[in-house]
């Protein structure tokens, strides 16, 4: 190709990139983009073609270390740090030593690399101020995925692949495939990293990008990669439509009472099964226990096998029967209709520790609006106050999972309520004077990763009480000796 087709080409990727930057991620010159950058050749073509897209300032280069290839892991982290230097673009950086974690937390590798990358990013973005979080998810990642869902069996969601957008996480590049990006890149006369392990095939990801789809492209004489993108955004427009149809029956034939969700089952029964499924799933997800949090953070984690219980008790009609869907919910086949709730009558619940416990309590709005009027919140030893809603937010993104009172690890750190910046907590007990002998027997409540709060010392800032909060949740340490 001639220069001046090469830079016909380039032109053509970069006008593909901003269709979907506008159009499918509604993301704008004037947005706040956080990039996620591995230094990869994916990633790096996601940063360069960000930096034209957007106004001056506008743009973040987030990269995190995951330990797992040592010396190549810090070299990638170099590499990300001199690109953005260059490019006058802040640079964020985080680092876990992802193997320790996911052997200590008995989870596979990319599984546990995944939850505290996203975490990073998010706690980053939300602490800078960045509107997004751009990903460089490309079309052989999205062929990659579909054909996964395939052979894993899947609903027309699973067709529908990655998704442009989900909220805050945008992927403006996924009509762009590698080969596009390399071009890209080679017209720029930019280098980048290469990760060791995307040659090992042991992972099935690796096996279909190195091996089957290749296989099938030369087999076929498809181009497979562009096959599938067709056939995401086929599933997608379906997808879509079966979402509107479903939302549309939930608002008229849905209603709540004492926070269970009443379904009208006359009317239900009328659906199509494509639609009563995903109705089914909605509802699930929607679900709150008594303290506001959904045991379902949303319709991941439903599976097939539980929506087909609550669609053959419906249908069956047997009044006074019941079906679990895990985590506490349970669907219940009444003369009203079926009664979707979660099995959870404390408003107060309580949680027993080994050396101690805790205990949360919401308020309600009137008494939170009072408190905060006549100042009554102080935190104690033993006692903390949250914002009510901010609190149930942290628990519901991670799956509906309590907090635990733990041990502090030396990875863990927290941006404390009335300071600047995020601490490392080893630091900060030891400007908090905590005596050296007594600093390893400190305890934080932490959901997961999110240290919410280290007993005596300091709150997240994350959790803060402003006039504007709409309830306050109290956290209450009960000593073994009752005090």
């Amino acid at each position: 190709m001639d220069k001046t087709g090469d830079q016909k080409k380039i032109r053509e990727i970069y006008d593909n990139f901003s269709a979907a930057a506008v159009n499918d991620c509604h993301i704008s010159r004037d947005s706040k983009v956080l990039a996620a950058v591995s230094g990869g050749a994916d990633s790096v073509c996601l940063f360069l073609m960000l930096k034209t897209f957007l106004a001056p300032g506008n743009l973040g280069a987030a990269h995190f270390n995951h330990s797992i290839r040592g010396e190549e892991s810090d070299r990638d982290e170099k590499f990300v740090r001199e690109l953005a230097e260059r490019s006058g673009v802040p640079f964020y950086c985080g680092k876990k030593d992802i193997p320790a974690l996911a052997a200590a937390e008995q989870t596979g590798t990319e599984e546990c690399a995944r939850k505290y990358r996203y975490e990073f990013l998010r706690e980053t973005a939300i602490e800078k101020g960045y509107e997004y979080i751009a990903t460089a998810h490309n079309s052989g990642d999205n062929a990659e995925t579909v054909l996964m869902h395939i052979l894993r069996g899947c609903s027309v969601d699973g067709l529908a692949g990655i998704a442009y957008s989900d909220g805050k996480i945008v992927r403006p590049m996924l009509r762009i495939s590698r080969k596009s990006i390399e071009q890209y890149l080679e017209a720029a006369e930019q280098p980048y990293v290469t990760d060791s392990t995307n040659s090992d095939n042991s992972f099935l990801r690796n096996r279909l990008r190195n091996e089957i789809i290749p296989y099938l492209n030369k087999q076929t004489g498809y181009d497979i990669e562009a096959v599938l993108t067709r056939q995401t955004e086929i599933a997608a427009e379906e997808k879509d439509y079966l979402d509107s149809s479903a939302e549309a029956f939930i608002k008229e034939h849905v209603s709540s009472i004492d926070g269970a969700l009443l379904l009208d089952t006359e009317s239900f029964l009328e659906l199509h099964t494509a639609v009563a499924r995903r109705v089914i799933r909605s509802l699930i997800a929607n679900v709150k226990n008594r303290k506001g949090i959904y045991p379902y953070a949303g319709r991941k984690d439903i599976g097939s096998d539980t929506v087909g219980r609550v669609l053959k008790l419906i249908r069956s009609g047997k009044k006074g029967r019941e079906a679990e869907c895990g985590r506490g919910i349970t669907v219940k086949l009444s003369h009203s209709g079926a009664i979707f709730s979660a099995r959870d009558n404390e408003t107060t619940c309580f949680y027993e520790y080994p050396d101690n416990s805790y205990s949360v309590h919401f308020f309600s709005d009137e008494e939170s609006a009072e408190m905060i009027k006549n100042g009554r919140i102080k935190a104690t030893e033993d006692t903390v106050y949250f914002d009510k809603e901010k609190y149930i937010s942290i628990i519901n993104k991670s799956g509906g999972k309590d907090p635990v009172m733990r041990i502090w690890q030396p990875e863990d750190s927290i941006v404390p309520f009335g300071m600047e910046g995020r601490k490392r907590i080893r630091k900060l007990l030891m400007d908090k004077k905590v005596p050296s002998e007594k600093r390893n027997t400190v305890r934080v409540l932490a959901v997961g990763n999110d240290i919410l709060w280290i007993p005596g010392i300091c709150s997240s800032a994350k959790l803060a009480i402003t006039a504007e909060s709409g309830g306050i949740a109290e956290i209450r340490i009960k000593r073994n000796n009752g005090i």
